[in-house]
């Protein structure tokens, strides 16, 4: 029997009271000048506190609560909580330096009153404020620092067998535990354990807390970034550094890490710097506490002496995506894992922490996962136009019209003569391949003729419309492959992606890209038929799996698409094998292709706030929706809704507003329907990390999926190992592989609302893990079901960003997304 033990720990905030701290009230001062900048109504400040709380905590860990609100200003609440006073001198100046900042002047231009103040801290323990300071802050903060208080004890057997020292960092507003780094041998880059501690509440139990323990690696750079007159990083995103100063300040008889960030800038010159500090707080810390200004260009030049330790400066730049080439690659072993929680949870339960009791598996039959036959709704003919080398494109035909193994043997095109196929499918679907000369189209955009590089942008796009408009294929659907480079092969500014895909819209084609041949066979037969069936499934066809989904009514899926700062409403809905999309602005129900290039006629809402109405427009649009669903047809209507709707869109989902035997409450009259129910999906990083038990043998690790049926009314569905996982052994450890990548599978929360019994419950949740099985994907299974992933796949038509995000290893560095790039809603 299989059961799941998820990486969490009751936790009561009581067994810290007893804890000695101080706290700092901002001086008066400070609040009267901040609290002089407000607008609208005297209300809101017309610059926001808390990225200097955040930029403060994050320079000094031991800061484990910041109250960065009105009640603060107006009522002189705690400031500042820390375990050990940092210096007033230091708060003092990066203050005064970030004020000065927001303001635009020099600190010499504040005023008196302001210049000359005096912070100073008060002692405590935690029993005298833990009522007016943030329990989700402090609490996993007092967790980390006791745990890094003494070395910790890792055995991995003969692979690993030594003592760690764990450091308390705040790296990305989150508590961390790092280890001191490890390295397997001088061709392999150094990385560390990494253990997060975070404080969640759960769906339908707000009223308990647990302490999730997430379990990680860091990498960090040891060679040169900055060689000959150029830089190897990349643009648009910043790049953490971990800096320690010996000794800081006087109290501190240990190392504290600080979390900084470097981002590239454009240059002025030949001699001018590559990157810069992302804050002025940032460059402000080296004048503080390092006694010097310093240019962070130096941290790429030489990053392995800076990681070695430069006098009294220790830092490790932390190698994310921004960097070309790692030697390490991402990912956790099982067995590392499994050590790291065991350390954590025996080291805690000291402190009065209690395990969650396991979670049994309630898998009874598992769906098989046939892809074939395709499911399509009609008889027709798809031209796929490759866009490509000639060697891609035959190589596209003798994969697609041949037996693969990694499929069941099966060929996805059946020839019927030199250019046309039968689609393995159960309509007649003929598919036209087209060789199509990708000259001009794929090339690197021109953005040395342009003063603005969006113009370059613009040409390629209206140089796409032009040639693609006298095409002769118009009485039939069009879609195209293009054979183009990876991101890192372009000149920044030049990768032509974003423009191919947008003109292929305008032209009336949904697009794939597809990576170069490569000397690996097995490789590139993956990436093709990868590529092929993304194609179809956006295309809107469906595996053979969505004839084994037994649900007599209908379902719809509602989601939050991003793009920058908009947001657009979406809805999907499955009926049978029908599949229909709903997009906010246009009032008819779409194919999933016609969804993709209608994008422009859709209205976005502005993030929601209490400024704005959009978190009311959005409730109206479903609850509008499913009304009409409901008069439409007679069976039961299921919603999906993702979970991070909570946070602004739909509360009524929220972990304190949702009770296990009721529909959220939306409006009266959906309130007594009967044929309705809800399943909130969850894929933050609100679930746990878990490992899971088969037959009691607890010392065994494995990769194995189910459904977990958790007492409390939730589920935890785990996939099956995507097929490019197979061939690493389960019992592989990051120390003792470096060069693989360790991945596990994402465990998804189901919760189920207003089912009548606990029968209904399981259906439910086995309805929903069996929709993540639907979808045309080369791996096994997705996070999403299907119905909520199709809305997803449209977000591409939007920002122009490929994302894939059905398998991603845990938290191995930052999430590293374009701020015009992200997809989805994921704020907590």
């Amino acid at each position: 029997m299989k059961k799941m033990q998820l990486f969490a720990l009751e936790i009561d905030e009581s067994l810290f009271y007893s804890e000695s701290i101080c706290y700092m009230n901002m001086p008066e001062s400070w609040r009267n000048f901040i609290n002089k900048e407000r607008i609208n109504g005297g209300y809101k400040l017309s610059f926001k506190l808390k990225p200097l709380g955040v930029k403060l905590k994050s320079i000094f860990p031991e800061i484990i609560s910041i109250l960065s609100d009105n009640n603060m200003l107006i009522h002189n609440q705690p400031w500042l909580v820390s375990t050990k006073p940092i210096p007033e001198s230091y708060v003092r100046q990066l203050t005064l330096g970030w004020l000065a900042d927001v303001k635009g002047c020099s600190i010499s231009e504040l005023p008196p009153e302001v210049r000359d103040a005096d912070p100073d801290w008060v002692a405590c323990n935690f029993d005298d404020i833990h009522g007016i300071i943030d329990h989700f802050q402090w609490i996993p903060g007092m967790a980390a620092i006791k745990f890094c208080e003494d070395p910790k004890f890792l055995d991995l057997g003969n692979e690993l067998c030594e003592e760690l020292k764990f450091h308390h960092i705040i790296f990305n507003g989150k508590n961390e535990c790092i280890s001191n780094p490890l390295q397997k041998s001088n061709r392999h880059d150094p990385f560390s354990y990494i253990i997060r501690l975070d404080l969640k509440t759960r769906g339908g139990d707000a009223g308990r807390h647990l302490l999730t323990v997430s379990l990680g690696t860091r990498r960090y750079l040891s060679k040169e970034q900055i060689k000959d007159g150029k830089c190897f990083m990349r643009s648009g995103h910043a790049c953490s550094v971990l800096v320690s100063v010996q000794h800081p300040y006087e109290t501190r008889t240990d190392r504290s890490f600080s979390q900084l960030k470097i981002e590239k800038r454009k240059r002025s010159g030949a001699s001018s710097s590559f990157t810069t500090w992302e804050t002025a707080l940032d460059g402000l810390y080296w004048d503080v506490l390092h006694g010097e200004a310093f240019d962070s260009d130096a941290l790429l030049v030489s990053p392995k002496t800076f990681f070695e330790g430069n006098g009294e400066l220790t830092a490790y730049v932390v190698n994310n995506n921004l960097f070309i080439g790692n030697s390490v690659k991402a990912g956790i072993g099982l067995p590392e894992k499994n050590a790291l929680y065991n350390m954590v949870k025996s080291y805690l339960a000291a402190f009065g922490a209690k395990e969650l009791p396991l979670i049994p598996d309630i898998s009874s039959r598992s769906m098989n996962d046939s892809l074939f036959p395709m499911v399509a709704s009609k008889d027709e003919t798809l031209t796929i136009e490759v866009y490509s080398s000639k060697e891609m494109f035959e190589k596209i035909r003798n994969v697609l019209s041949a037996p693969q193994k990694s499929i069941d043997d099966t060929v996805v095109l059946d020839e019927i003569s030199d250019s046309l196929y039968k689609l393995h499918c159960d309509k007649d679907v003929i598919v036209e391949l087209v060789h199509c000369n990708p000259e001009g189209i794929v090339a690197e955009l021109e953005i040395d003729q342009y003063k603005e590089k969006s113009m370059a942008k613009n040409k390629r796009i209206n140089q796409i419309i032009k040639q693609l408009t006298h095409s002769k294929r118009q009485d039939h659907s069009v879609v195209t492959l293009v054979e183009i480079d990876e991101k890192d092969k372009w000149r920044e500014d030049c990768d032509p992606k974003k423009a191919i895909r947008e003109g292929m819209i305008k032209a009336g084609r949904l697009t794939q890209f597809i990576y170069p041949l490569t000397d690996d066979e097995t490789g590139d037969v993956s990436r093709i038929l990868n590529a092929a069936l993304d194609l179809f499934h956006d295309y809107g066809l469906l595996s053979h799996n969505i004839n084994k989904i037994n649900h007599p009514g209908t379902l719809l899926s509602v989601m939050v698409l991003k793009a920058g700062n908009k947001h657009l409403p979406a809805i999907s809905r499955l009926t049978g094998t029908e599949l229909r999309i709903k997009l906010f602005g246009i009032d008819s129900w779409l194919s999933l292709q016609e969804a993709a290039l209608r994008m422009n006629e859709t209205k976005f809402l502005d993030s929601p706030n209490k400024n704005n109405r959009s978190s009311k427009i959005f409730e109206v649009f479903i609850t509008t929706e499913i009304q009409n669903e409901l008069d439409r047809c007679e069976g039961q209507l299921i919603v999906l809704v993702n979970a991070t709707l909570r946070n602004g869109w739909l509360r009524a989902i929220g972990n304190t507003k949702i009770q296990w035997d009721r529909i959220p409450v939306l409006n009266e009259r959906l309130s007594h329907e009967p044929r309705l129910k809800f399943i909130r999906i969850n894929a933050t990083d609100d679930v746990p990390q878990y490992r899971i038990i088969v037959n009691d043998a607890w010392d065994e690790v494995n990769k194995a999926s189910g459904i977990f049926k958790d007492p409390m009314g939730a589920y935890y569905g785990v996939g099956g190992r995507p097929s490019a996982w197979k061939g690493i052994s389960n019992a592989a450890t990051k120390f003792s592989s470096p060069s693989k990548q360790l991945l596990q599978q994402k465990a998804v929360e189901y919760i189920p609302l207003g089912a009548k019994d606990d029968d209904e419950l399981d259906e439910l949740a086995v309805l929903a893990d069996h929709l993540r099985r639907v979808g045309l994907t080369y791996d096994k299974h997705t996070i999403l079901p299907y119905t909520m992933r199709v809305l997803n796949s449209l977000s591409k038509y939007i920002t122009g960003h490929e994302d894939r995000y059905d398998y991603v290893a845990d938290f191995d560095d930052e999430v590293l997304v374009d701020v015009e790039e992200d997809l989805i809603e994921v704020d907590l």
